[in-house]
C-alpha cells in the first residue's frame, strides 16, 4: 500500500490536539482570539497589478526535509516584508513541518503585512489558535475535508475575521476549495508529494471567471516559473522552499520579483 503522508499528518495531529484542549480549554481560547487585534487584509494584498508573494517561513518539510535548520523568524519576517512580499505564510505543523504557533506569533510582532496559517486545519480549535497567534487568515485544504467541513470551518474562521485559502489540487477539489475567499492551486499532490506546475497552470486557467484572488502554491523557483502561471491566471504566489534555502531569502525575493 502506497504511503499517505496527508492522512500521517492529520492523524499525528488529532492526537496532539485532544491534549492542547485540556491544557487550555476551548473557552478561554475564544476569549483570547475575540481580543485579538485585527491585521491587514489579507485577500486585498492580492489585487490590482503587479506580483504578489506569499514568502513561506518553513523549516522542514516530510518530502525534502530539513530545509533552514536556523529558522530565525523576526529575521526573515523583516527581510522578506522589506523585500516585497504581499503576506507571509507560516508553517505552524509541529511533526512533519518543524513549525509552531510561536512563529506565527513573532511573525505578527515583527510585521504587520498579513499573515497566513499554514497547517492541516480540520478543527474549530485551531481556528481560534490561528486568530489568537496572529493571522490574518487561515489555509484549508480540500484533500482532507468533505464540502459539509469545509464549509462549517469556512464559516466559523469568518465569524473570527479570518479570510480562508481554500487550496486544491485536482479539478474535483475545486468545487469545494473555490467556496472560499481566495483558490489555492497547490503544484504539489499532497498524498504523494509530487510537483506539476503545468497541472497547476491547466488549473488555474479554470479559474480565470471565479472573480477571486488565485493563488499559485509549491514549485515556483525561478522568474520564469511565476510569469507563466501569471499568464494562466495566477493573482498571487506561495513560494516556500526557494527562498528558505537561499542564503538571502530577501535578495532571492528580489530576483524572483525582478526587482534592483
Amino acid at each position: 500500500m502506497k504511503r499517505n503522508i496527508l492522512e500521517e499528518i492529520v492523524a499525528a495531529n488529532r492526537d496532539i490536539l485532544e491534549l492542547k484542549k485540556k491544557g487550555m480549554p476551548f473557552k478561554v481560547l475564544e476569549s483570547f482570539a475575540a481580543e485579538a487585534p485585527e491585521r491587514a487584509s489579507f485577500v486585498e494584498a492580492f489585487r490590482g497589478p503587479g506580483i504578489h508573494v506569499i514568502a513561506e517561513l518553513k523549516k522542514a518539510s516530510p518530502s525534502k526535509g530539513m530545509i533552514r535548520e536556523d529558522l530565525n523568524v523576526p529575521v526573515l519576517a523583516k527581510s522578506l516584508k522589506d523585500a516585497g512580499a504581499a503576506a507571509l505564510s507560516v508553517l505552524t505543523e509541529p511533526f512533519f513541518f518543524k513549525g509552531g504557533l510561536e512563529n506565527l506569533r513573532i511573525a505578527s510582532e515583527t510585521v504587520s503585512i498579513p499573515l497566513l496559517r499554514k497547517d492541516f486545519i480540520f478543527d474549530t480549535y485551531q481556528i481560534l489558535e490561528a486568530k489568537a497567534n496572529g493571522a490574518s487568515a487561515i489555509l484549508l485544504i480540500a484533500a482532507m475535508l468533505d464540502a459539509g467541513e469545509f464549509e462549517r470551518l469556512l464559516d466559523f474562521a469568518h465569524q473570527y475575521g479570518l479570510a480562508v485559502l481554500g487550496e486544491a489540487h485536482t479539478e474535483s477539489e475545486l468545487e469545494v476549495a473555490s467556496t472560499a475567499d481566495l483558490v489555492g492551486v497547490n503544484a504539489r499532490d499532497l498524498k504523494t508529494f509530487s510537483t506539476s506546475l503545468e497541472r497547476s497552470a491547466e488549473l488555474i486557467a479554470k479559474l480565470k471567471s471565479c472573480g477571486k484572488p488565485v493563488i499559485a502554491e509549491s514549485a515556483v523557483r525561478t522568474h520564469e516559473d511565476i510569469l507563466m502561471l501569471q499568464n494562466a491566471g495566477a493573482s498571487g504566489f506561495l513560494i516556500g522552499e526557494t527562498l528558505m534555502r537561499a542564503a538571502d531569502p530577501g535578495a532571492k525575493l528580489k530576483e524572483l520579483l525582478q526587482c534592483s
